[in-house]
């Protein structure tokens, strides 16, 4: 739940701020909460070894920011359906994605060197036995 929580706050902050431009550069904000987001989420991902763990933040952050896209009680929109806008929900999205189905490589290292430990085992064993 307190992943959750997380990510949602993290989905809120940076999509309200990821139109904000600096010195006229338009896509400043959109560049460091991409950055923000993933970051948390690979931190969430490496820390805890899990990729559940990373999906229920990851859900949080896509949550905050559905949550505050649409059109506000005032009629003010946060995330316009504009270039801007929509490479902000599918950038967030495509991060969620790839941090979550990033293959475990400790895994399959894991395996190898099991696999290698079995092999010199069988290896010695023949050679003892002849």
């Amino acid at each position: 739940m307190a992943l959750f929580a997380v990510g949602a706050v993290f989905g809120l902050a940076t999509t309200v701020t990821h139109s904000t431009s600096v010195w006229g550069l338009p896509w400043v904000g959109l560049v460091l909460g991409a950055v923000a987001c993933g970051g948390m989420l690979l931190a969430v991902r490496l820390l805890l070894h899990d990729r559940w763990g990373a999906l229920v933040t990851g859900l949080g952050v896509l949550v905050g920011m559905v949550v505050i896209s649409g059109r506000g009680p005032g009629g003010s929109v946060i995330v316009p359906n504009d270039l801007l806008g929509v490479t902000w929900t599918w950038t967030i999205a495509g991060i969620v994605l790839l941090i979550v189905a990033w293959p475990d490589f400790s895994r399959i290292r894991r395996l190898q060197q099991e696999q290698a430990a079995r092999s010199r085992l069988a290896g010695e064993a023949s050679v003892d036995g002849s």
